[in-house]
């Protein structure tokens, strides 16, 4: 998930209402587009510390527990071009050293926009995947004048100082249909199928088709959100699926495969409306509130609302409530569009915001909301009700600008520690799994399992221990001794300044 709330913290410390006419403590992370540093700063628009990076950014930063951002950047000899064109991605230190300084860049695929670390350390990028205008022909596309620039997500590993591994993917290629030729490939019938995307729905220009811009992660439910621009709708897939299970249409905690859990916005795009139910007028920052954060597991994101005509133009920013259960499973009634029909809270000041393009949103723990306009290069932080709190009006225009509320005051005094938290065996299991773990030097070390809502279930280790490699047994019982339920839980260690997730399955 969006990184607006340290990990460490991220379970329950802000849980509960809160009302505040106040802006909320932390440090707002600053990255200009037209510059390759990024700054942070704090209430009174001090500068607090500054990360000097080698191009600038795609989109803006993000910054960990250990006082390292990690952001991505252009590749200056990349073969794709555009808007949020990056290809590039580096993690810099707490000490303004490049640690990781990797291209996800070839001619046949490019990252660009947004990219969201994950909480094992590796990183989730969308990019662009480039197909002929034949391969696209033949794949059921009707208007057609060049290639096609389509949407694919990799989770990429890092290997040392410039290099990764792929560990999972995933290609809207593979999840297409179309309704136009029964002699090309993905041929069926639209409206039966919300949970493929209609290669045929809108125009392309400059290849680029449904130019996908933003990415976040639920570790709860082990899922994956993105926007997209030109379809005006934000689409949710299944992480815990196997690549090869990705390409395909089962398998998973979901079943599905790669195809489409759930999608808003533009229910014209899967024809089930027509255009005065299109709600997204331009889409960008999707992504889900935070556990503990008030509208939790519910979903934040930015309309520009650059509409037809030149009169009626002006953004908003709505939270979504999907209608998912507690095994991230969403329901749709036969015929008609996902649910819901509105949003649950809505912030504009029409007409006087408008962000034709970009702009974010994030919400605070105190309730309030941090909105960025990059057209006309204003942050500003909003209450539930609407009124302004807070603003900053950077030199240049910024993307999206995250805040975080923890203290990381202190972490250059000493280097980040390290952790590793393996793959329990068996999984799936039943009654008992090997929970292996390491760290490479004395550490508060807390090992706990929660189930899917978040809640603690167990906690198998919270006390200091030295340097080694430690073999913990979790035999499937709660803190009170009882048999737990079969269902997914998630393992998460938290030691030596970082914070890594596995997810296990227990089936009886």
């Amino acid at each position: 998930m969006k990184t607006t709330l340290s990990a460490l913290l991220a379970l329950a410390m802000f849980a509960g209402p809160v009302v505040s006419q106040e802006p909320y403590e932390g440090e707002t992370l600053i990255s200009l587009l037209t510059s390759n540093d990024t700054y942070s700063i704090d209430l009174d628009h001090n500068i607090l510390r500054t990360w000097h990076g080698d191009a600038v950014p795609a989109t803006f930063a993000y910054l960990r527990a250990d006082g390292s951002i990690v952001r991505p950047c252009l590749d200056t000899g990349g073969h794709f071009g555009g808007g949020g064109t990056g290809g590039r991605i580096q993690i810099i230190d707490s000490n303004d050293v490049v640690i990781w300084d990797y291209l996800f860049s070839t001619y046949d695929y490019q990252q660009h926009h947004d990219i969201e670390p994950m909480p094992n350390g590796n990183v989730l990028v969308i990019a662009w995947e480039r197909k002929t205008y034949e391969e696209a022909i033949a794949a059921g596309r009707q208007q057609l004048s060049g290639e096609m620039w389509v949407t694919m997500i990799a989770e990429i590993e890092p290997v040392g100082a410039t290099g990764g591994n792929i560990v999972w993917e995933w290609h809207l290629w593979d999840h297409l249909i179309q309704d136009a030729d029964p002699s090309k490939d993905n041929y069926g019938v639209v409206t039966d199928h919300p949970e493929l995307v209609d290669i045929n729905y809108g125009p392309i220009s400059s290849a680029d088709w449904d130019h996908a811009n933003s990415v976040d992660y639920n570790p709860q439910l082990d899922q994956v959100i993105f926007s997209a621009r030109k379809t005006n709708e934000f689409y949710i897939i299944d992480h815990s699926t196997t690549t090869e299970e990705a390409a395909g249409h089962t398998g998973g905690n979901s079943g599905m495969g790669g195809d489409i859990l759930y999608r808003w916005g533009n229910p014209q795009v899967y024809d089930r409306g027509d255009e005065t139910d299109q709600y997204y007028f331009g889409i960008h920052a999707a992504g889900w509130i935070d556990t503990g954060l008030p509208g939790a597991g519910r979903i934040l994101t930015f309309n520009n609302g650059n509409r037809a005509g030149t009169v009626n133009d002006y953004s908003s920013v709505e939270e979504i409530d999907p209608p998912v259960d507690a095994g991230g499973n969403y329901s749709i009634t036969p015929g008609e569009p996902f649910e819901p029909t509105a949003p649950s809270w809505v912030y504009s000041d029409a007409p006087s915001f408008y962000s034709q393009n970009r702009a974010g949103a994030f919400r605070m723990p105190n309730g309030n909301t941090l909105i960025t306009d990059t057209q006309h290069r204003n942050i500003f932080e909003v209450t539930s009700d609407g009124t302004k709190v807070w603003t900053y009006l950077p030199s240049a225009a910024v993307h999206r600008a995250p805040r975080y509320w923890y203290d990381l005051t202190g972490v250059e005094e000493s280097p980040p520690l390290s952790a590793r938290l393996e793959q329990n065996f068996p999984n799936p299991f039943n009654p008992t799994t090997r929970i292996v773990f390491e760290i490479d030097r004395p550490s508060m070390v807390k090992l706990k399992i929660y189930d899917v809502s978040g809640t603690l279930v167990r906690t198998l280790v919270e006390e200091t221990r030295h340097a080694h490699r430690y073999d913990e047994i979790w035999d499937g019982r709660d803190s009170r001794n009882r048999r737990v339920a079969s269902g997914i839980y998630f393992c998460r260690l938290e030691a030596a300044g970082s914070v890594h997730t596995k997810k296990m399955v227990l089936l009886k």
